[in-house]
């Protein structure tokens, strides 16, 4: 495996502190959404316990394009690329002990101009997992999303159990719809047939992994202090909500699939992050380049595909108590990819 010295640090960080060899030793893993940023760093985490710990486990990683071997794997890298639902005689015999199932459409305008489309992928992909991991008796974590809750605007920190409202007459609800739906599956696939699946509910993830020109506004900041441009920003700012590390989500979401209970949610994200859009930019820019300013230029968020104005975070404390919390704060994940872009 082909990693940076920055990831090659930064994994080598997580692995010390989580200690998750025990459950991965010699175990087989099928992950969808493999070339997708979190996809990938799960990958990336396996394979450097493989290096440095001697894990031995084995990864498929479905994508939908399986003939595109990501550039960091090497040849003697025990993954095997797949396209799940397509004729793969090894995922069809071999035993599976761990399903990761992060894919989705993650584009605002993949929702409104997909919006049939989104639910479906959502829906239909996770039913076709559970499938699996029933057939297969194996273990699977669900990547839900924080959208779930709906727009509760409360400064109290969101608990699992909160039940969030979601219009279903907007037509860009086709995501947060679908990840409610996938969700009851997995509830009632653990409740009438046993299945041993957990879901985890992610704020918005920045550092480390994801592309330059990726397109949140978490990165279109992060791209402005490198390239010393202006933020335009489309909405007054004033939402608020917190952000998590990559590594911070990719080591709850292990926790969770390793220790977490059947039918159980689990919120991921950093506490210590909350604050608004306008907040978190002006932190950064004053830390890293201070001649970057916020120019506003408001549209209607109902015709870009922007959520509307929120403000709320999640309590982390269930699965703290599972032994998991963030360890990277907000200048940390800054700096990282100031590094990793060329600051």
């Amino acid at each position: 495996m082909n990693l940076s010295p920055i990831e090659a640090n930064e994994f080598n960080r997580y692995t010390e502190r989580y200690s998750f060899l025990p459950f991965i030793k010699n175990k087989t893993f099928l992950i969808t959404g493999s070339n997708g940023m979190i996809g990938s760093g799960i990958i990336k985490w396996l394979l450097y316990e493989n290096a440095a710990h001697g894990a031995d486990c084995r990864i498929f990683a479905s994508t939908r394009h399986p003939q595109n071997r990501p550039d960091y794997l090497e040849s003697d890298d025990n993954v095997v690329m797949c396209q799940f639902g397509m004729e793969n005689q090894d995922v069809e015999t071999e035993e599976i002990d761990y399903i990761i199932h992060t894919a989705a459409p993650t584009g605002r305008k993949y929702f409104i101009t997909k919006p049939v489309e989104t639910l479906r992928v959502i829906v239909d992909e996770t039913e076709k997992m559970l499938d699996l991991a029933k057939e297969k008796n194996a273990q699977m974590v669900y990547l839900s999303s924080v959208e779930a809750y709906g727009i509760p605007n409360t400064d109290a920190p969101i608990k699992e159990d909160y039940v969030g409202a979601v219009d279903s007459l907007d037509i860009r609800n086709g995501y947060p719809m679908g990840k409610k739906a996938a969700e009851f599956l997995c509830y009632a696939m653990s409740k009438e047939y046993g299945v041993n699946v957990c879901i985890v509910r992610l704020s918005s993830i920045q550092g480390l992994l994801q592309p330059y020109d990726e397109q949140r506004i978490f990165n279109e900041i992060l791209r402005c202090v490198i390239e010393g441009k202006d933020l335009i920003m489309k909405s007054d700012g004033l939402s608020k909500k917190s952000i998590v590390y990559s590594l911070d989500a990719i080591s709850g979401i292990f926790t969770a699939l390793f220790r977490g209970e059947s039918g159980e949610a689990y919120n991921i994200t950093d506490p210590a992050t909350y604050m608004t859009v306008r907040d978190l930019a002006s932190y950064v820019f004053e830390k890293f380049n201070p001649d970057v300013h916020i120019v506003f230029d408001i549209e209607d968020t109902s015709k870009t595909g922007y959520l509307p104005h929120l403000e709320f975070t999640q309590d982390i404390m269930k699965l703290q108590k599972l032994g998991w919390g963030p360890i990277s704060n907000l200048e940390h994940i800054y700096k990282t990819d100031l590094s990793r872009f060329g600051e």
